[in-house]
């Protein structure tokens, strides 16, 4: 099925002119979900393959579990890491040879894919016993009223807005876990990932006004504060995880 997919010839970076805003902003997964990355994978762990990589921060942690990870990229500037190497692919059609890999993890990115045809690539691409793990992290929370109630993404891709509940891989074997992430940031960082959502460009895209600047000093007055780099945000990160295998 994945022969009639070309083979990318030019980058196609979703994230343009905020590619370093994404690498600088984007919030960390936590050790808990590698850690149910690890309790999930078998013992052969000779390469992953990270699709969607972003700015790399997965690739390079899945590096501890795995003796190679490829990433295969969605922005030009990329986290930099041992045993990692990083190529341009579409999603859907993987030059590696059938039943090479040991895992495939997508990280809030499944959304933007060809579904039945990645999931047909993914069955070729995984070996016997091998593992798809997909994943996102929801809006987040901040935990406080007032700073939550000025906050809203008017473009939020309703993928991840249901939690990946209409991400349904088929694979006879697939389970569901969601955990949270929870983090202190500044006010600053905060403005600096959401100007880096997907959702939140394509909704400047359209013509709409720049809400960040108004919000930011909506969420200063609220917490009477006038530095913008102190951790004061407390925030609430969802995440969503889909873990199948491939066997037959």
């Amino acid at each position: 099925m994945s022969s009639s997919i070309p083979t990318p010839t030019k980058f196609d970076d979703k994230f343009g002119s905020v590619s370093e805003s994404y690498k600088n902003f984007r919030t960390t997964y936590n050790d808990e979900l590698y850690s149910i990355i690890d309790s999930y994978c078998d013992e052969k762990r000779d390469l992953a393959i990270d699709i969607g990589a972003g700015s790399g921060q997965a690739t390079v942690k899945l590096a501890k579990y795995f003796k190679k990870v490829i990433g295969k990229k969605s922005i030009k500037i990329c986290r930099k890491g041992r045993q990692c190497e990083y190529r341009l692919s579409a999603a859907e059609k993987i030059d590696l040879p059938t039943g090479s890999v040991d895992l495939i993890t997508v990280a809030t990115a499944v959304h933007w894919f060809n579904l039945p045809v990645f999931y047909e690539e993914s069955k070729r691409l995984l070996r016997e016993n091998g593992s798809l793990i997909i994943w996102c992290y929801n809006l987040f929370e901040i935990k406080n009223d007032e700073s939550q109630k000025i906050f809203e993404n008017p473009h939020q891709t309703k993928h991840i807005q249901n939690g990946y509940a209409d991400i349904k891989p088929t694979f006879d074997n697939t389970i569901r876990k969601n955990i949270t992430v929870e983090t202190l940031m500044p006010i600053d960082s905060l403005i600096g990932m959401i100007s880096s959502l997907s959702s939140y460009l394509a909704y400047i895209k359209e013509g709409n006004k720049d809400v960040l600047p108004d919000f930011k000093q909506s969420l200063m007055d609220i917490l009477k504060i006038t530095e913008c780099n102190s951790k004061v945000i407390e925030v609430k990160f969802p995440i969503y995880i889909i873990l199948s295998k491939n066997r037959h």
